[in-house]
């Protein structure tokens, strides 16, 4: 693999992780609840939830599940129910925030549980794989080797988890966290509200696939 094409590979894997979507939202909420180590351990699971799937596609083993659509359908639902579940989170937290600023509802409040938010927040969501489907095929060929595969999935890894946890960095920023701290009955509705858009999106699609 030529500089020049792992640089084109970076990018895309940069692109897509910069993308806003849940995983920005469940971040920014953590951050906000957690603090920046919180954030960190959140990036490092997500990273590893990236892994997961750029592995399986760059050794050809995502095509199994194409042999498993019950396999897909599982994860859609277990992954709506986990974002219902969020934005349950979300405007139970909006609304129950105390005149103090603290907050009664938080997504964790211990380090394993922002891994597992991180982690799962890629995991029920399939179609990660095909992203990474799209941009793989690009850059493998039928000689490809180990090494190079090795490469394309360590690049896709260490890209992700290093824009979440600058991500978190910026958002742990005192003033930036205090922001949003400060205006968090705003914030949570906001998330809530974006999530429950997610879902109903979700939703349909899961009918979609179950109804063909």
């Amino acid at each position: 693999m030529t500089l020049i094409t792992w640089v084109l590979l970076a990018s895309a894997c940069l692109a897509g992780a910069a993308s806003p979507g849940p995983s920005v939202a469940l971040l920014s909420k953590t951050v906000m609840d957690g603090g920046r180590r919180a954030g960190v351990v959140f990036g490092l699971a997500h990273g590893l939830g990236i892994f997961f799937y750029a592995f399986l596609v760059a050794f050809g083993l995502s095509v199994t599940l194409s042999f498993i659509p019950f396999l897909i359908v599982f994860l859609n639902v277990a992954g709506l129910i986990f974002f219902l579940w969020l934005t349950y989170i979300m405007f139970s937290s909006s609304f129950a925030v105390s005149d103090s600023g603290q907050q009664k509802f938080q997504i964790s409040n211990t380090l394993f549980g922002n891994f597992g938010s991180g982690f799962l927040i890629v995991f029920l969501n399939p179609k990660i794989a095909l992203f990474f489907l799209a941009i793989f095929t690009q850059f493998l060929g039928d000689a490809s080797s180990f090494q190079e595969k090795a490469i394309m999935v360590s690049t896709a890894t260490i890209v992700d988890t290093s824009w979440y946890i600058l991500l978190t960095f910026i958002i742990a920023l005192p003033k930036f966290r205090k922001f949003l701290q400060s205006r968090a009955r705003v914030f949570e509705f906001t998330l809530g509200c974006f999530f429950i858009v997610f879902c109903l999106l979700l939703g349909h699609k899961i009918l979609a696939e179950i109804s063909i």
